[in-house]
Parts: structure tokens; C-alpha cells; sequence
């Protein structure tokens, strides 16, 4: 328990520094030389970049010998950056440069600002105003290769709309066929996850003609993917009855997230942004926690492991990227986080169809026999070589008296390393009652009744209700 307490702490910890550090990274310290920031950075050749007195930040960038005196476009691929300024030197002088005006004829829609740039100089000046930049990826290239690139960027991102939306559509048309809330809280999470790649690939820039940059989207949207992780995990591991015990501790979590959310939205203290990403990773490593409990006895425990898990450790990799040292950790860009993603939807999506059909099958195969034994029971004698199911079968057979079924319960209980529950759904199965019938009595779900069941079936080592049965001879 010490070391979980220890292990959140460090995390807390971790991400308050990150976030510190994105805020108030030490910068070149501006000298009274009688220049504005810009011709001292320009003209000082040890300077890379440098910040106001207002705490916006000036950053030098170095045009490629082979680029120069030709036609360029300059973008920096962060939907989070749109309020910098471009600065060539020109004739003497420092001049800003403009975007390109949607109603030229040059224009086509972007996905970030774009600058349309000819410069013979080797050097150019971004100003951000507002913020502290610390990392930023600049994209500059010939005006063809770029158009180029671009295409193959929209043509990998199209990919993974294609199949993101298609699991979307799938999960909710599975959910109106099977009614099973698996499907529902997927989908809802699955569009959230949409939502951030939209955003974060500035679709949402480039179908307004720049118009919706959306500043705060993040910050609220990743905090209803955090809240909406927690019911999926529940309903995907059928632990409904875990999730009312500590359904206090989910809704002050999620009144304390989407508070921060608020706060950071009115304030714009980074403090705030920092705990919102604090709380939405919690959150997340949680539904890793409570799978990771069931790792060994649950192979769809396993599953989410092995996915989210390996989707937050990326996600976390990414928050590092774009916000500490992108660097550092450029392998863990945008489109590795897209890939990872692919991979999570594809395989829980099929994980939850297999669980569902799984319980449809048993659910199909229950009802056979209850048609079957409704025909012997017409028939008043049912054929010898038939086999009834478990709850049938139960019926004819001798019951033991509740002494010795009591001892043979405590005994397979210390040679099976039964659990208190385990051995209560023995004991109704022994009484020949259904899932429902079980689930009524223990006061439990049909699913954690099934649940429960199929760990039994694990331990003792046994594949049907018949042979559950013989256990107490």
C-alpha cells in the first residue's frame, strides 16, 4: 500500500515539475544594450533565443544554404501555436511577414498559420507574444516538396479516421443489436480519442479556414476521456460491484478534474493545466490498477493491460514531446501516438465482440437445454443417453445433507484456494440454480455471477456444471 501511495506521489510530483518547467524554463536574460530583442538576437550569433520583459520570446531559426532564394512555406505543426509572428530581414530592416489572406488566390486551406517566404538571408525570427515557448518543430521547405508531404501527411491521418470512425459506428451499432454497455462506453471513449487526434492534427483549423483554434478544447476533452476510462474498465471486467463500493471516490475525482478544467479555462494558471493531466493520468493508471488486480485470473485483465497500458505510457511520452523536450523524445511524436491508438482500437474492439459473443453463445446453449429437458419432461422419461444440464441434473440427483456439503465445500475451498464469494456461488450451483437465480441470491450482477463462475471453473479445473456437480460425492 506504501509503495502505490509513494509511486502517485512521485507522479504528482513529476507532472508539476514538467508543467513548472514548460512555464518558467530559464531563457537568455536580455542585456541593456540599447537594441530591441529582435536586431540583438539577430546580430548576436551565440543567441538562439530570447525573452521580453513582457514574457513573450523571441527564437532565431537558420535557413539551409540550398533553400535560400527560393520559394518556401513555413509552418510550425502544433495546433496549441497560431498567435506567433514570422520576421525576415529585408533591406536593412526586420520586417514582419504575413500569412497568406484567405481571399487570395495563393490561398488553400492549412492545418496551422502558414507563411509563404523568398529570402536570400540565412536567418529568421519567430516572436510568440503570449508564451514561454520552450520546444517547437518548424517545419520549412521548398514550396513543391512541401505540398507534397502534406499530401502524404492527410493521406495517413485519413487512414486513421477511416478505421477510428468505423470502430465508432461499429461499437454503437453492436450496442443497439446486443444492448451490452461494453459498446456504448467504448464508443463514447473511441470519439473523445477522435476528437484529440482531430484537434491536435489542426482539423479543426483547417475546416474553419483558421478560424477555430479551439485553445481550451484539450483541456476539457481529455479530462472526459479520463472519466469515461473508468465506466468502460467496469462494464469491460464486470466489476459493477466493485465499482458502487468506491463510487464516492470516482465522482469527488471527477468533480475535482473537470473543477481544475474550469479553473485553468478562467485563469489560465498553468498550475491548473498542470493537475488537470495529473487527474486524467490518474485516472487512467486506475483502470491499469484495478485490470492489473485481475492479470492473472482474467485474460481480458490481461488484454487491457497489455493495450491501455501501453497507450498511456505513449500518451505520456507525447505530453513530454510536446511540452518538456520535443527533442528528447521525437520519436514519440504525433503519428507514433496515432499508431499506438490504431493498434488499442483494432484490438479491444475485437476483444469485446469476442466477449460478447462468448456470453451470447452460453446464453444460446442454456436455452437448448432448457428446450431439451421441457421435451423430456413431456415425454415423462427422457431418453438415457441424454445429458441434461447442470441445473437438470441437479434435480434427480440425491442432494447431499448440509453437514456434508458444508465439508466438502471447506475442503475445496483450502485445496482450490477458493474465495469467500467463490464458495458461495459452489454452493448455488450445487442447489441447481441458474445464473439469474444466483445472481438474485448473492445479491450480485448476472455478469459477476458468470464471473465468478468461470474462475471456478479455472480452479477446479472442471469445464461444465455436471462435472461441478460430481465434486460433491
Amino acid at each position: 500500500m506504501q509503495s502505490r501511495y509513494f509511486l502517485t506521489c512521485a507522479i504528482i510530483w513529476f507532472l508539476c515539475c514538467a508543467a513548472s518547467r514548460t512555464a518558467n524554463a530559464a531563457q537568455y536574460a536580455l542585456q541593456p544594450t540599447g537594441q530591441s530583442p529582435s536586431e540583438e538576437l539577430y546580430n548576436n550569433a551565440e543567441l538562439h533565443s530570447l525573452e521580453t520583459e513582457t514574457g513573450g520570446v523571441w527564437v532565431k531559426g537558420i535557413i539551409p544554404k540550398d533553400l535560400r532564394n527560393k520559394s518556401l512555406i513555413l509552418q510550425i505543426p502544433s495546433a496549441n501555436l497560431h498567435d506567433y509572428e514570422l520576421f525576415l530581414h529585408e533591406n536593412g530592416d526586420l520586417r514582419k511577414q504575413s500569412t497568406v489572406d484567405i481571399g487570395s488566390p495563393a490561398h488553400t486551406p492549412s492545418r496551422f498559420p502558414r507563411f509563404h517566404i523568398h529570402s536570400i538571408d540565412s536567418i529568421y525570427l519567430l516572436h510568440f507574444p503570449d508564451r514561454a515557448l520552450k520546444v517547437a518543430e518548424v517545419q520549412l521547405e521548398e514550396r513543391g516538396a512541401f505540398i507534397s508531404s502534406e499530401s502524404m501527411r492527410f493521406f495517413r491521418i485519413g487512414l486513421y479516421y477511416g478505421l477510428a470512425l468505423m470502430s465508432i459506428v461499429f461499437n454503437f451499432v453492436f450496442y443497439l443489436i446486443f444492448k451490452d454497455r461494453r459498446f456504448i462506453t467504448y464508443c463514447l471513449l473511441l470519439l473523445t480519442i477522435f476528437i484529440t487526434f482531430f484537434y491536435e492534427d489542426g482539423m479543426f483549423y483547417f475546416f474553419s479556414n483558421g478560424k477555430w483554434t479551439l485553445d481550451y478544447l484539450m483541456v476539457w476533452n481529455n479530462s472526459i476521456t479520463a472519466l469515461i476510462a473508468l465506466p468502460f474498465t467496469m462494464y469491460f471486467l464486470d466489476l459493477q460491484a466493485f465499482f458502487r463500493r468506491y463510487r464516492t471516490w470516482y465522482l469527488y475525482g471527477s468533480m475535482m478534474l473537470l473543477l481544475s478544467a474550469l479553473l485553468f479555462t478562467i485563469t489560465d494558471n498553468l498550475l491548473f493545466y498542470a493537475l488537470v493531466y495529473v487527474l486524467c493520468f490518474l485516472l487512467a493508471g486506475s483502470c491499469i490498477f484495478l485490470a492489473a488486480m485481475r492479470f492473472r485470473k482474467d485474460v481480458y485483465a490481461r488484454f487491457l493491460v497489455l493495450a491501455f497500458g501501453l497507450v498511456i505510457i505513449t500518451g505520456i511520452l507525447y505530453v513530454l514531446y510536446t511540452h518538456i523536450d520535443s527533442h528528447t523524445f521525437s520519436f514519440f511524436d504525433l503519428g507514433t501516438f496515432r499508431l499506438i491508438s490504431a493498434l488499442e482500437i483494432i484490438s479491444v474492439s475485437f476483444a469485446i465482440i469476442y466477449k460478447v459473443r462468448a456470453l451470447q453463445d452460453e446464453n444460446e446453449k442454456n436455452r437448448q437445454e432448457l428446450d431439451q429437458y421441457l421435451r423430456f419432461i413431456d415425454q415423462e422419461t427422457p431418453p438415457p443417453d441424454a445429458v441434461l444440464s447442470p441445473t437438470i441434473s441437479a434435480i434427480h440427483e440425491p442432494q447431499p445433507n448440509d453437514v456434508q456439503k458444508h465439508a466438502v465445500s471447506e475442503r475445496l475451498k483450502r485445496l482450490h484456494d477458493l474465495t469467500e464469494r467463490e464458495t458461495e456461488v459452489l454452493g448455488c450451483i450445487w442447489e441447481g440454480l441458474t445464473n439469474k437465480e444466483i445472481a438474485d441470491k448473492l445479491f450480485i450482477s448476472v455478469s459477476t455471477a458468470k464471473y465468478h463462475i468461470s474462475n471456478l471453473y479455472v480452479k477446479l479445473d472442471v469445464k461444465n456444471r455436471n462435472q461441478v456437480q460430481t465434486l460433491r460425492e
